[in-house]
């Protein structure tokens, strides 16, 4: 099954029997709970940092970015060639950008969810726009034991399994 089908399928789940939209929880990603910056030998807890929406103005899309980050990113961040655990970025079904609306929305059951607000910033280097969260669609992460048959054994290793959810 391919990745938007599995998305889809949690759609079609979260819509009640009674028409109503429940709560909508999407998984975006799993990454490795651990990351062993490239100067150091000592391996760091992960833990998401932040997130944010992206738009692009010439092809009138949306993407969410999710940041991760370890305890000593501070000490190791510079010298640390891979630069950290690497962000997970996904336009998801749904995920639009409206610039007639200044918004990048959410659309899943006939209901439309403002994610973030866009707005037109006009400086020395031309213009640029600025993405605000509104907070009513959310990421959330989790650490999780995962289980995978590699054909001869099972593996069993430790996750984050990152969450976008709409409330």
């Amino acid at each position: 099954m391919s990745r938007n089908a599995c998305v889809f399928v949690v759609l079609i789940i979260s819509v009640t029997a009674f028409g109503e939209t429940a709560p909508i929880r999407i998984k975006v990603a799993t990454v490795p709970d651990e990351y062993i910056p490239t100067n150091a030998s000592v391996r760091e807890p992960v833990s998401m940092a932040d997130y944010h929406f992206e738009v692009n103005r010439e092809t009138v899309r949306a993407r969410l970015v999710v940041e991760y980050t370890y305890p000593d990113q501070i000490i190791y961040g510079k010298g640390d060639d891979a630069r950290g655990p690497q962000p997970t970025i996904v336009q998801l079904p749904g995920l639009k950008y409206l610039p007639q609306a200044h918004a990048v929305v959410y659309e899943a059951g006939g209901k439309q969810t403002v994610c973030a607000e866009v707005q037109e910033h006009k400086g020395l280097l031309g213009s640029r726009l600025r993405v605000k969260n509104t907070g009513l669609c959310r990421v959330s992460a989790q650490r999780t034991k995962h289980a995978e048959d590699d054909g001869w054994q099972i593996q069993r290793f430790t996750a984050i399994d990152t969450y976008f959810e709409v409330h």
